[in-house]
Protein backbone atom coordinates (compact mmCIF):
# COMPACT_ATOMS: atom_id res chain seq x y z
CA UNK A 1 0.00 0.00 0.00
CA UNK A 2 1.43 3.39 -0.93
CA UNK A 3 0.76 6.65 0.83
CA UNK A 4 -1.50 9.19 -0.82
CA UNK A 5 0.59 11.93 -2.48
CA UNK A 6 0.30 15.45 -1.16
CA UNK A 7 -0.55 18.51 -3.21
CA UNK A 8 2.57 19.92 -4.89
CA UNK A 9 2.40 23.72 -4.99
CA UNK A 10 5.61 24.12 -6.96
CA UNK A 11 5.72 21.53 -9.74
CA UNK A 12 8.17 21.77 -12.57
CA UNK A 13 11.43 20.44 -13.87
CA UNK A 14 13.23 23.79 -14.07
CA UNK A 15 14.91 23.59 -10.66
CA UNK A 16 18.45 24.92 -10.23
CA UNK A 17 19.27 23.32 -6.86
CA UNK A 18 17.71 22.31 -3.58
CA UNK A 19 17.13 24.17 -0.32
CA UNK A 20 15.57 23.25 3.00
CA UNK A 21 14.68 24.87 6.31
CA UNK A 22 15.88 24.17 9.85
CA UNK A 23 13.22 25.63 12.14
CA UNK A 24 14.02 25.02 15.78
CA UNK A 25 11.73 26.14 18.56
CA UNK A 26 12.06 25.27 22.25
CA UNK A 27 14.45 22.38 21.57
CA UNK A 28 12.37 20.86 18.79
CA UNK A 29 12.77 20.92 15.00
CA UNK A 30 9.91 21.09 12.50
CA UNK A 31 9.63 18.16 10.09
CA UNK A 32 7.14 17.47 7.28
CA UNK A 33 5.71 14.16 6.11
CA UNK A 34 7.11 12.64 2.92
CA UNK A 35 4.83 11.34 0.17
CA UNK A 36 6.02 7.76 0.57
CA UNK A 37 7.27 7.32 4.15
CA UNK A 38 8.82 9.02 7.08
CA UNK A 39 9.69 12.60 7.85
CA UNK A 40 12.04 15.19 6.40
CA UNK A 41 13.09 18.78 6.85
CA UNK A 42 10.84 21.00 4.72
CA UNK A 43 12.55 21.65 1.44
CA UNK A 44 12.64 21.22 -2.30
CA UNK A 45 13.76 22.69 -5.56
CA UNK A 46 14.98 26.24 -6.13
CA UNK A 47 13.18 28.03 -8.95
CA UNK A 48 15.33 29.91 -11.50
CA UNK A 49 13.89 33.26 -10.34
CA UNK A 50 14.55 32.85 -6.60
CA UNK A 51 17.51 32.68 -4.23
CA UNK A 52 18.18 29.55 -2.17
CA UNK A 53 17.08 31.50 0.92
CA UNK A 54 13.76 32.41 -0.73
CA UNK A 55 13.28 28.77 -1.73
CA UNK A 56 13.83 27.61 1.86
CA UNK A 57 11.26 30.12 3.13
CA UNK A 58 8.77 29.13 0.40
CA UNK A 59 9.22 25.40 0.99
CA UNK A 60 8.78 25.81 4.77
CA UNK A 61 5.45 27.51 4.10
CA UNK A 62 4.28 25.09 1.37
CA UNK A 63 5.16 21.90 3.25
CA UNK A 64 4.59 22.94 6.87
CA UNK A 65 2.57 26.16 6.86
CA UNK A 66 5.52 27.80 8.61
CA UNK A 67 6.15 31.49 8.11
CA UNK A 68 9.76 32.28 8.83
CA UNK A 69 12.89 34.20 8.00
CA UNK A 70 16.41 32.99 7.35
CA UNK A 71 18.70 33.83 10.28
CA UNK A 72 22.02 32.27 9.34
CA UNK A 73 24.27 30.71 6.76
CA UNK A 74 23.36 27.51 4.95
CA UNK A 75 24.75 24.10 5.78
CA UNK A 76 25.35 21.88 2.74
CA UNK A 77 23.77 18.49 3.44
CA UNK A 78 25.23 15.30 1.99
CA UNK A 79 22.18 14.99 -0.31
CA UNK A 80 23.16 18.31 -1.93
CA UNK A 81 20.54 20.61 -0.38
CA UNK A 82 21.53 23.88 1.28
CA UNK A 83 19.77 23.95 4.66
CA UNK A 84 19.06 27.37 6.18
CA UNK A 85 18.37 28.06 9.85
CA UNK A 86 15.11 29.98 10.14
CA UNK A 87 13.21 31.83 12.85
CA UNK A 88 9.56 30.85 13.12
CA UNK A 89 7.21 33.82 12.75
CA UNK A 90 3.92 31.94 12.54
CA UNK A 91 2.43 28.54 11.84
CA UNK A 92 -0.75 27.44 10.11
CA UNK A 93 -1.92 24.30 8.35
CA UNK A 94 0.30 23.06 5.51
CA UNK A 95 -1.04 24.34 2.16
CA UNK A 96 0.08 21.02 0.62
CA UNK A 97 -1.89 19.09 3.24
CA UNK A 98 1.18 17.51 4.83
CA UNK A 99 1.22 16.46 8.45
CA UNK A 100 3.96 18.14 10.46
CA UNK A 101 5.88 16.97 13.50
CA UNK A 102 8.03 18.77 16.07
CA UNK A 103 10.87 16.43 17.02
CA UNK A 104 13.30 16.58 19.95
CA UNK A 105 16.86 16.75 18.67
CA UNK A 106 18.21 15.23 21.88
CA UNK A 107 16.30 11.96 21.47
CA UNK A 108 18.36 9.09 20.07
CA UNK A 109 15.81 8.37 17.33
CA UNK A 110 15.96 11.89 15.90
CA UNK A 111 19.59 12.75 16.66
CA UNK A 112 20.48 9.83 14.35
CA UNK A 113 18.33 11.12 11.48
CA UNK A 114 20.82 11.93 8.68
CA UNK A 115 19.54 15.45 8.00
CA UNK A 116 19.19 16.39 11.65
CA UNK A 117 22.53 14.85 12.56
CA UNK A 118 24.33 16.93 9.91
CA UNK A 119 22.67 20.12 11.13
CA UNK A 120 23.50 19.33 14.77
CA UNK A 121 27.17 18.68 13.91
CA UNK A 122 27.32 21.92 11.90
CA UNK A 123 25.98 23.76 14.94
CA UNK A 124 28.65 22.23 17.18
CA UNK A 125 26.16 20.05 19.03
CA UNK A 126 26.69 16.49 20.21
CA UNK A 127 25.42 13.56 18.18
CA UNK A 128 25.55 9.83 18.87
CA UNK A 129 28.76 7.99 17.84
CA UNK A 130 29.00 6.65 14.26
CA UNK A 131 28.31 3.02 15.25
CA UNK A 132 25.09 4.03 17.03
CA UNK A 133 24.01 6.18 14.08
CA UNK A 134 24.63 3.26 11.69
CA UNK A 135 22.57 0.92 13.85
CA UNK A 136 19.76 3.49 14.10
CA UNK A 137 19.71 3.89 10.29
CA UNK A 138 19.02 0.16 10.00
CA UNK A 139 16.36 0.27 12.73
CA UNK A 140 14.68 3.33 11.16
CA UNK A 141 14.66 1.67 7.71
CA UNK A 142 13.00 -1.45 9.15
CA UNK A 143 10.45 0.56 11.12
CA UNK A 144 9.57 2.69 8.08
CA UNK A 145 9.18 -0.44 5.92
CA UNK A 146 6.84 -1.98 8.48
CA UNK A 147 4.86 1.26 8.71
CA UNK A 148 4.59 1.46 4.92
CA UNK A 149 3.24 -2.10 4.77
CA UNK A 150 0.70 -1.21 7.44
CA UNK A 151 -0.28 1.97 5.57
CA UNK A 152 1.12 4.37 8.17
CA UNK A 153 3.76 7.07 7.98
Amino acid sequence: MSAQPFLNLSPGEDRIGRACAWIEYEGRVLMSARDSWGWTLPGGGIHPNETPQQAAVREAWEECGAHGEVVGEAVRLSEGADCYPMRLLGLEASPEGRPVLWVRTNSLWWACDPQLCQMLVAGGRAVPPPAVRALMRVVRRVVFQIQARLGRS
